[in-house]
């Protein structure tokens, strides 16, 4: 039985106790099974001893913190899959320092593109003999108003997170039969779950892929495949240089870059890859990593008039600009970087940026695979 089950049906076998409380020997069996099971589930080891992990995404952000943890717990061979060859060498060469011993591979490819990503999985097997656990992380941002949001901009975003990741299932899936079994990593975001103004086009494509990972892993889990989805908050990985704005771009960037290193509101990447790592080792179907996240969806999910109203609060106090230019959060930042009043949140932003070997780039077309 997985472990993120335990704790549930631990949970409502207390809940049960307390209901039947009248009937002291039913009331007690309950409370010892709650028990037993709760005190099951922390036996689990979360390490990943001798695992071959590959990582969509992997040079920089998440799935960089993601390898350096997966490879802390134990993984020996670890291939990191992005578009960009020099960031997956810079990312190799912080890895290798960490883990000289480890079998690091990096291939270049755009999960977008089916026969590149055939070809990768197939060298992936090449190099390390198998593959036990696929991470589906890459994925790009997009903020903006609706009003300046084009059909492109939703396309590509749909094509990244959810069609590579479809595709990346679909052919991993083989491997997994013939091995007896795997685990797949989506990695989807609190916006997959609840809507912001401002990142309609981003949060559509996560809410796809949180439906189409909900789905797959009940279908999967017969062939001893699981799928976990993990939804983290903002992170404080850098990558809000990384991002694409429209709009008043300068303005855009301010709030999002504001949110994103607030500690209140975000969360640091290590602490995020821990947390993620650890439902996945439980086998979870669902990581949310704060207490935060799990009331925003009860409250979303119980008032929805009035989260409405809040999230229409919150829009009319959001940039107005029209502009439908896309530039990259690099090319955004100077209003951000003139602030003295968040020049604590730019040393923490420039922190993270090189930690998670955050580049700047002027090609915002290219973050969103829009040639």
């Amino acid at each position: 039985m997985q472990n993120g089950l335990k704790k549930e049906l631990a949970l409502l076998s207390l809940i049960l106790a307390g209901v039947t409380y009248k009937k002291k020997t039913l009331s007690t069996g309950l409370a010892l099974t709650a028990a037993g099971l709760y005190y099951s589930s922390l036996l689990n080891d979360r390490n990943f001893s001798g695992k071959t992990v590959l990582i969509t995404g992997g040079s920089r952000g998440l799935g960089l913190s993601l390898a350096w943890n997966f490879l802390d717990r134990g993984a020996s061979d670890v291939t990191l899959i992005a578009r960009n060859e020099k960031e997956l060498e810079r990312a190799r060469e912080i890895l290798i320092r960490q883990f000289p011993e480890a079998r690091i591979f990096i291939q270049v490819c755009d999960v977008t593109d089916g026969k590149q990503l055939a070809h990768t999985l197939d060298q992936a097997m090449i190099n390390m003999k198998k593959i036990d656990i696929l991470v589906n992380n890459a994925g790009a941002m997009l903020v903006a108003p609706f009003t300046s949001t084009e059909l492109a901009d939703f396309e590509s975003l749909m094509k990244l997170h959810l069609y590579a990741v479809v595709n990346a299932t679909q052919l991993i899936l083989p491997y997994f039969k013939q091995s007896g079994g795997g685990q797949i990593l989506n990695i989807c975001s609190m916006g997959g779950k609840v809507a912001v103004p401002h990142m309609i086009s981003y949060d559509a494509s996560k809410f796809a892929l949180a439906g189409f990972s909900q789905g797959v892993a009940a279908e999967l889990a017969p062939l001893n495949i699981s799928v976990t989805t993990a939804y983290p908050l903002p992170m404080r990985t850098g990558s809000p240089i990384q991002a694409v704005f429209k709009g008043d771009h300068e303005k855009e960037f301010k709030w999002f870059q504001t949110i994103d290193n607030l500690p209140l509101l975000s969360i640091g990447a290590d602490a995020a890859a821990k947390k993620i790592l650890d439902g996945l080792a439980d086998k979870k179907t669902e990581v949310l990593l704060a207490p935060v996240a799990k009331i925003r969806n009860i409250f979303a999910a119980i008032f929805p008039e009035t989260f409405n109203a809040f999230m229409t609060f919150v829009a009319n106090r959001l940039p107005k600009g029209d502009s439908m230019v896309r530039r990259t959060g690099f090319e955004s930042s100077n209003e951000f970087k003139k602030s003295l009043l968040l020049k604590p949140l730019q040393a923490q932003a420039e922190k993270s940026e090189e930690m998670y070997n955050q580049v700047p780039s002027d090609d915002a077309d290219s973050k969103l695979g829009i040639n």
